[in-house]
């Protein structure tokens, strides 16, 4: 029997891409399942409760400022100070004024921005709320305020609105391509990771790699399946009994019970030749049986491997083997 030191194993990637390929329905499987979720999860964290939505509304007011020789009044009234002026009075009091009492200060400061985005005559007024008529309501006091305030104000001949829009809900952009792709990649990656770490610790018996892992015995060869591949194992097998005598097949299913009359009879013959069922036995038991017939005094000269997968062992050892 021999001593196993499974880190020193290494893997045998030909037998993991063949398992893996055997494998591509589940693993394609899972990819389809994480894209599912994905977008099932994009759907639900996307959906915004009614109270929680937002409606937009902008407005571009006109500013036609008196003839100002010092340029005091531009520097006065820029973009950057055009948010301070809205949330102040007189302008705030005026849009208020134009407002039923519901409305507060804070919450129509809160909902207007004003901004100037290149000509110093263009001011953009844009309101948000998490309601459509309210986005509607602030953004046309807040467009009266300004122009009372341009027929108030000495810096101005006259604020007027040249463009006005109606509330619209925000809308995020939509990434369910984006999810769909990340889930079918979650999916790919988990299964590809799980197969793995399956195939790292599965130690059955497929191949005549996986016997030697667990003994120095000779592989004798596959007793069916590939015809090419029996054939080796009858010419192995003649070759011995022509060497060693009388040899005992014992056809292992997964357990390790030897009757009395099959000791006898293998320990009266030349040699054992131990036939595995192909991948139904896992290395560690292969071990364990081994041990047993050692103790048994049974001369263990070979290990074969029998109902073998033909279309696995094809691809596996190639087409000039099989």
């Amino acid at each position: 029997m021999k001593d196993r030191h499974y880190a020193d194993e290494g893997m045998d990637i030909r037998k993991y891409m063949l398992c893996l390929l055997g494998k591509l329905p589940l693993i394609l499987g899972a990819a389809a399942g994480g894209a599912l979720l994905g977008l099932i999860v994009y759907a639900v964290v996307r959906t915004v409760p009614e109270s929680e939505r937002e409606y937009v509304a902008y407005a571009k007011v006109y500013l036609d400022f008196a003839a100002d020789e010092t340029g005091e009044v531009y520097q006065a009234y820029n973009g950057y100070t055009w948010n301070d002026l809205m949330a102040a009075d007189p302008i705030m009091e005026l849009t208020l004024a134009n407002l039923s009492a519901d409305y507060t200060r804070e919450e129509a400061a809160a909902a207007i921005k004003a901004e100037i985005l290149s000509d110093i005559r263009l001011l953009t007024i844009t309101v948000t709320t998490n309601g459509a008529e309210r986005t509607d309501a602030i953004l046309g006091a807040a467009v009266q305020a300004l122009e009372t305030y341009g027929g108030q104000a000495k810096e101005f001949l006259e604020i007027h609105a040249i463009q006005k829009t109606e509330a619209q809900l925000v809308v995020a952009d939509n990434r369910m391509a984006q999810a769909a792709f990340l889930g079918a990649f979650l999916g790919l990656l988990l299964s590809l990771l799980g197969f793995s770490l399956y195939y790292v610790t599965d130690d059955r018996v497929f191949v005549a790699g996986d016997v030697k892992k667990v003994t120095d015995a000779s592989f004798v060869g596959y007793a069916s399946g590939v015809e090419t591949l029996k054939q080796d194992y009858e010419k192995n097998l003649a070759y011995l009994r022509g060497k060693i005598g009388d040899i005992q097949i014992y056809e292992s299913d997964g357990d390790a019970s030897f009757s009395e009359e099959e000791l006898q009879n293998m320990r009266r013959a030349g040699g054992v030749v131990l036939s595995l069922p192909y991948g139904k036995v896992h290395g560690a038991f292969v071990s364990y049986v081994i041990g047993q017939l050692e103790v048994q005094d049974c001369a263990l000269c070979g290990v074969a491997v029998r109902d073998a997968d033909e279309r696995f062992l094809r691809r596996y050892y190639g087409k000039n083997k099989t």
